[in-house]
């Protein structure tokens, strides 16, 4: 068995979304973003516990039903998704868990599905650091300049991938990576990290529906999709 323990940073401030409550603690029908987002890892046996960094006296995670769960650990977030990240990897070692792989989700990716989870588990090798889940672009895709929007080129598709979570590796790459040296640097996710380290990372194909919610807007998205995988009561 391809044994693993998960990291959710779930630290941030949703900015993008601007929304007083952080947007992985929104509720749809009962149930927060993160709850939604977390349930379909705690169902498989090979996931030995559930982190989730969140922010410094925060109180919303007191009201989550799933909390109680003997898998799911909270921990104080960082500054940044990779310092959160970081905390979560060091939080990990000092446990007394015997597992291989380290798999990191997003708080705010609740359409998740467990073919999605078992796709990675079944994918993972030893010639390579990791997984990362994801589909191909199928939209035409421009480069614009930064000063004024204007289009310079259609870029080649052909080997685009949109790049999603969950990402699972093994968990001496993470613990190698997440140093002091990496904190200050910009990585939108952590295969970026383990790439731009020279990791050894492969793509499986997802399904498109695995969105995160990012603006306001998605959320009715969100819940459409939860109800057409029979996630939602009624």
């Amino acid at each position: 068995m391809n044994n693993f323990v998960a990291i959710l940073p779930a630290a941030g401030n949703s900015s993008r979304y601007s929304g007083e409550i952080p947007k992985q603690f929104l509720t749809i029908d009962g149930r927060t973003i993160l709850e939604l987002s977390i349930r379909p890892l705690l169902d498989f046996s090979e996931c030995l516990g559930v982190c989730v960094l969140v922010p410094p006296e925060d109180q919303y995670h007191k009201a989550l039903e799933i909390i109680d769960n003997p898998k799911m650990f909270l921990v104080e977030g960082g500054t940044s998704r990779i310092d959160s990240v970081a905390k979560g990897v060091k939080f990990w070692q000092q446990s007394e868990l015997s597992y291989d792989y380290i798999l990191i989700h997003d708080a705010a990716r609740p359409c998740l599905r467990s073919s999605d989870v078992q796709q990675l588990l079944d994918s993972i090798d030893k010639e390579t650091d990791g997984v990362v889940l994801g589909i191909p672009c199928s939209d035409t895709i421009k480069r614009l300049s930064a000063k004024d929007s204007l289009i310079l080129e259609t870029v080649d598709r052909s080997d685009l991938w949109r790049a999603f979570t969950p990402q699972i590796f093994k968990k001496e790459v993470l613990q190698m990576n997440t140093t002091e040296e990496n904190m200050d640097k910009e990585f939108t996710d952590e295969a970026s990290l383990v790439e731009a380290n020279g990791g050894k990372l492969k793509m499986v194909k997802g399904f498109e529906d695995n969105i995160k919610l990012t603006f306001p807007e998605d959320l009715g998205l969100i819940k459409s999709i939860l109800s057409s995988q029979g996630r939602l009561e009624g």
